[in-house]
C-alpha cells in the first residue's frame, strides 16, 4: 500500500514538473520561425532609424544652403515604428504559433508563460537598443547636424537615457500583450464581440476624456504627467501590462485554434 502511494505521489510530482518543464520549449518555439522576433523587427529597426537619419542630413543641407534657416534640432518618432512591428508580431503569434503549439500538444497555461517570456525578453531587448542608439545620438551631438531619433528630450531628460531605455522597453511589453490580447479575444469572443469590446474601450476614453474637459481637469492632467520620470512612468505600465495579461489568459483558457 506504501509503495503505491509513494509510486503514485512520484507519478503526479513527474506529472506536475513536467508542464512546467515544457515553459522553456514553449519558449523557444516564439523563435522557431527567426523572422517573427528577430528578424523583421531588427529590420524595421535599421530602415526606420536609416529613414529617420536620411531626412535629418536632408534637412541638414536644406538648411546649409540658406533656403532653411530654422538652427533647431532635429528630432523624428521613427523609433517607435518597431514597436507597433512587434505588437503586429505578438498578434500574429495568437493566429498561428497557439494553434500550432496545440499541435504539439503544449497546454495553454504554458503556451501564454512562454509567450510572455519571449515578449519580455524582445521587450528587453528592445530597450536596450533604444538606450545605445539614444547613446550614440548624445556623444554624436546628433551625427554632427543634431538630428535625433531616439535621445528626445521628453524622454531622457528626466531619468537620462538608462530611464528611457527602461520605459521603451515597458511600452514594448504592454503594446505586445495588447496585440496579441486582441488576436486571443477574437479567437474566443468572434470578429463582432471583438469589436465590441474595442469600440466600448475607445467609448470610454472618450467619456473620460470629456469628464476631464467639463471639469477643466486637463492643466492637473499635465502637471501629473510633468511630475513623472521615465522610470516612474515605465512603472505604471505595469499594471496595464498585468491586466491585458491576465485577461489574455482567462480567454485563451476557452479558445478555440482558428
Amino acid at each position: 500500500m506504501t509503495t503505491t502511494t509513494t509510486a503514485t505521489a512520484g507519478t503526479e510530482t513527474a506529472q506536475h514538473r513536467s508542464s512546467f518543464a515544457r515553459v522553456p520549449a514553449a519558449f523557444r518555439l516564439q523563435f522557431l520561425v527567426k523572422t517573427h522576433f528577430i528578424h523583421v523587427p531588427l529590420m524595421v529597426f535599421f530602415v526606420a532609424w536609416a529613414i529617420a537619419l536620411g531626412i535629418g542630413f536632408w534637412l541638414d543641407r536644406v538648411r546649409a544652403q540658406g533656403s532653411w534657416t530654422a538652427e533647431d534640432p532635429f528630432y523624428a518618432g521613427a523609433s517607435q515604428a518597431v514597436v507597433w512591428c512587434l505588437a503586429f508580431m505578438a498578434a500574429y503569434a495568437a493566429s498561428h504559433t497557439f494553434p500550432f503549439s496545440m499541435a504539439l500538444s503544449f497546454s495553454r497555461r504554458v503556451f501564454v508563460l512562454g509567450a510572455y517570456l519571449a515578449f519580455a525578453v524582445v521587450s528587453a531587448v528592445y530597450g536596450a537598443a533604444f538606450a545605445l542608439v539614444a547613446l550614440l545620438e548624445r556623444v554624436t551631438d546628433g551625427y554632427g547636424i543634431h538630428s535625433y531619433t531616439f535621445d528626445l528630450p521628453f524622454l531622457t531628460e528626466s531619468s537620462g537615457i538608462a530611464g528611457a531605455g527602461a520605459l521603451a522597453a515597458a511600452l514594448c511589453l504592454m503594446v505586445m500583450l495588447f496585440g496579441f490580447g486582441v488576436v486571443i479575444m477574437h479567437q474566443r469572443l468572434g470578429l463582432t464581440w471583438t469589436w465590441t469590446v474595442l469600440i466600448g474601450i475607445g467609448v470610454i476614453v472618450i467619456l473620460a476624456a470629456m469628464l476631464i474637459t467639463t471639469n477643466d481637469g486637463w492643466p492637473a492632467v499635465g502637471r501629473w504627467f510633468a511630475d513623472q520620470t521615465a522610470f516612474t512612468l515605465a512603472l505604471w505600465t505595469l499594471p496595464v501590462s498585468l491586466l491585458v495579461g491576465c485577461g489574455s489568459y482567462a480567454l485563451i483558457r476557452r479558445a478555440t485554434p482558428a
